[in-house]
């Protein structure tokens, strides 16, 4: 056999591996929805079989079956339409189902030994299912009959063993089952179920757990050494007044058996101490070896699991030429580092995300020819799929020179489609819509894409697998997206945390940086906490605040110990008690019951059989952003029996006039100045509790004044609040590095933020 016919082979086992598991879900969610489920039910029932049809879908069009691919795109119809709510699921319909799963599985087998399809079975079937989705009168087709009248009816074939973990298809060399011993020669190679590969895993997984438990009780031993050698040094202490009261010789033989005792006592205790020595070096050195062996054995298992990368690029260049060929457009495909090995489970999990990134980067980035060569480029676009190590993680990136993202056609679309922006307003941050479920920039469905279908998939299974995925583009230019995955998914590197007196544990991943900053280093913009780093300003928030913890917002003291975490483009700060260091941990998952537990990855028992927390990162970073902005210190005033005076400062009678009207009807006493240098002038005179200022006045600007009232030892506590048109980030950076306490952008303006702010600073 060829090395090409022996690729065929192993392609077609791959998919029929993938095949099974997704008739699986849409043969259960087909008698699932017989079963008369409730609303929301049948609404996570439809989204899953229409996921899996789509993956069905490209997945068959990978292998060349064309037919295989038809009837799983009539099927994805069907389900849209439901999805839509232009019709129900019936009994019938679920017949008509039921009876394309049969015709798939059977034609799948019949492909891979080579028998032809009746074409006119497929043609009836097809026409049957296209009048479904179009809610039209549909029949049932005769039995299926893949195969000519000349050939043998391949019979059905038996769904495989399913390894634990994600599943999007199982590589070529580990399709086939266990073989004898006889089967393979010495030194050679054998296939092994994955089954046993996953429990060899786990197994190891639970020896590293145990491994854990002798580094902790060397810990307490070394402990009760400590306690013993401070006995001992005491009692030496006290060996001369024992030897004056034996020289003494009171005639008491009570008395001086007490002494005797405690003579012997201080030889008992320095061999109990010599004893725990050599207990706790014997322990050390079991210890040593015990890690050793565990770290050897370890990296053995991870080998057997680890593959080329290459089992999954290999899928790819002949689906992009067919792509490209179907939507008339020229496209080179570029794989580098397809030598790098994951783990199995990584492997596999990525093929969904991978597929429709580069069917994205086809159908979306690159051009048809005749519009690159108007924008000066070649005629022929190019997608790069690469590979590379990076530490402890592997690398994805796929990226086209083809038009990039538009953000205003983005922003067009959400509006179209009503989905909610959350706020995100520049570019980089307005490419995280992408990744929403549903939202798609195409205003037709086609057979590559359309249906809002694919980046939220990816970003699911890559956050599955502890990564993240980030995208940067150019608009013409290209777009770029990159995958950051674990290389192996048995153990994770946490860095352990004191959030209100609990430990926790978050991915070191995550962790992009540990500070520890001075109070005077935290302001308020737009009315949210803030801390200076790095040149930038960063949001802060508690840990506690954000885990629903009993715990203060803002710790006492000079400084703040922050632990700043970041995915894609968004970073936050959050302030901890203490940290306990980096450990690896083997992560449980929480079991179906508490699997929607917010902020919560999974859980992890240390060393001394403490059970802790491992944090879900992405929810963290969600619920920071809705996390209520701390109470900014204010200095305590001599009296609060009168109404707080505000001195209002903008060059714009309109602006003044509102803000002062706001302040008075809230009960505050206020006065105006036109500009920083008028408005210095009154602060000299005294009494103003807070300073409400424009950034863009003549003569003395919103920040000069700000660093005059900070510089001055008079007014340095009188709070600053700038509101003004200036946004961005540069612009707020220099706000708080002027001294100001708060800074509001006119965007953002209103009365209620205005005032609440204020209230946060002078009650």
């Amino acid at each position: 056999m060829s090395s090409d016919d022996d690729f065929r082979r192993q392609l077609m086992e791959t998919f029929q591996a993938e095949l099974q598991e997704h008739i699986g879900v849409l043969t259960d969610g087909c008698l699932a929805l017989e079963k008369d489920p409730s609303s929301e039910e049948i609404g996570r029932l439809i989204e899953g079989m229409f996921r899996a049809a789509h993956s069905l879908k490209g997945a068959a069009r990978a292998v060349e079956l064309e037919d295989l691919g038809l009837m799983a795109h009539r099927m994805e119809d069907v389900f849209s339409a439901i999805r839509r709510g232009e019709m129900g699921f019936s009994p019938e319909l679920g017949d008509l189902c039921l009876h394309t799963l049969d015709f798939l599985n059977q034609a799948a087998q019949a492909h891979q030994k080579g028998a032809p399809l009746a074409p006119g079975a497929l043609r009836a079937l097809l026409k049957e299912l296209e009048a479904a989705a179009q809610g039209s009168p549909f029949t049932l087709p005769g039995g299926p009959a893949p195969a000519a009248t000349e050939q043998p009816e391949a019979a059905r074939p038996q769904a495989p063993e399913k390894a634990p973990g994600p599943r999007t298809g199982t590589p070529p060399d580990e399709t086939a089952s266990e073989t004898t011993p006889e089967a393979a020669p010495a030194g050679g190679t054998i296939r092994v179920n994955v089954d046993k590969l996953d429990a060899l895993m786990d197994g190891m997984v639970e020896l590293l757990v145990a491994r854990m438990r002798p580094a902790h009780r060397l810990k307490e031993l070394s402990q009760m050494r400590n306690k013993l050698a401070a006995w001992e040094t005491g009692w030496r202490q006290m060996r001369a007044t024992v030897n004056q009261i034996r020289r003494r010789e009171t005639g008491d033989p009570q008395f001086m058996s007490l002494v005797n005792y405690l003579m012997e006592s201080e030889r008992d205790l320095r061999e109990l101490n010599d004893a725990a020595g050599r207990i706790a070096r014997g322990m050390a050195a079991d210890n040593r070896q015990l890690v050793l062996l565990t770290d050897e054995m370890q990296m053995g298992v991870h080998r057997v699991r680890m593959l080329p990368l290459s089992n999954l690029f290999s899928l790819f260049p002949r689906m992009v030429r067919d792509l490209a060929r179907d939507a008339g457009k020229q496209v080179e495909l570029v794989v580098r580092g397809q030598d790098t090995e994951v783990d199995r489970q990584v492997l596999e999990a990525m093929k969904a995300p991978l597929t429709h990134l580069l069917r994205n980067a086809v159908d979306h980035g690159i051009e048809t020819p005749a519009q690159r060569v108007a924008a000066g480029k070649p005629s022929q676009g190019t997608v790069i799929l690469s590979a590379s190590q990076r530490g402890g993680m592997v690398v994805l990136e796929v990226s086209d020179d083809g038009a990039g993202i538009d953000p205003d056609q983005v922003r067009r679309a959400v509006a179209a489609g009503g989905i909610a922006p959350e706020g995100e307003e520049d570019a980089h941050e307005i490419h995280q819509v992408l990744f929403r479920s549903g939202f798609s920039t195409k205003d037709q469905v086609s057979q590559l894409s359309g249906r809002g279908v694919g980046l939220d998939v990816v970003k699911a299974e890559v956050e599955s697998l502890q990564g993240r995925v980030t995208v940067d583009s150019t608009h013409g230019k290209g777009a770029s997206f990159t995958m950051l995955l674990p290389l192996t998914m048995a153990t994770t590197n946490t860095l352990l945390l004191k959030a209100a007196g609990v430990t926790v544990a978050v991915p070191a991943t995550a962790v992009e940086r540990i500070h520890h900053i001075p109070q005077e280093k935290v302001g308020s913009v737009e009315g949210r906490s803030v801390a200076e780093l790095g040149g930038r300003a960063v949001p802060l928030v508690s840990l506690a605040g954000v885990l629903g913890l009993n715990g203060d917002a803002r710790p006492a003291g000079d400084s703040l110990l922050v632990v700043v975490m970041g995915l894609a483009e968004r970073r936050c700060a959050f302030m901890v008690d203490a940290l306990r260091g980096i450990q690896e941990v083997v992560v449980k998952n929480l079991g179906r019951q508490l699997k929607s537990v917010p902020n919560v990855e999974g859980a992890a028992i240390l060393g001394s059989g403490e059970v802790i927390m491992v944090l879900n990162v992405v929810d963290l970073l969600a619920l920071s952003r809705q996390e209520a902005a701390l109470k900014a210190s204010a200095p305590a005033r001599a009296s609060q029996a009168a109404a707080s005076l505000i001195l209002v400062v903008d060059d714009s009678i309109t602006t003044r006039t509102l803000e002062r009207n706001i302040l008075e009807t809230a009960g505050y006493r206020v006065e105006v100045a036109s500009d920083g240098e008028e408005a210095w002038a009154q602060v000299q005179r005294g009494g103003f509790d807070l300073v409400v200022s424009d950034v863009d006045m003549p003569r003395l600007d919103g920040f000069g004044l700000s660093e005059r009232l900070k510089g001055d030892q008079r007014f340095r506590d009188i709070p600053v609040v700038l509101v003004t048109s200036l946004d961005s980030e540069e612009d707020k950076l220099r706000g708080m590095q002027s001294g100001a306490d708060a800074y509001i952008t006119k965007g953002e303006f209103d009365q209620g933020h205005l005032l609440g702010t204020i209230e946060r600073l002078i009650g």
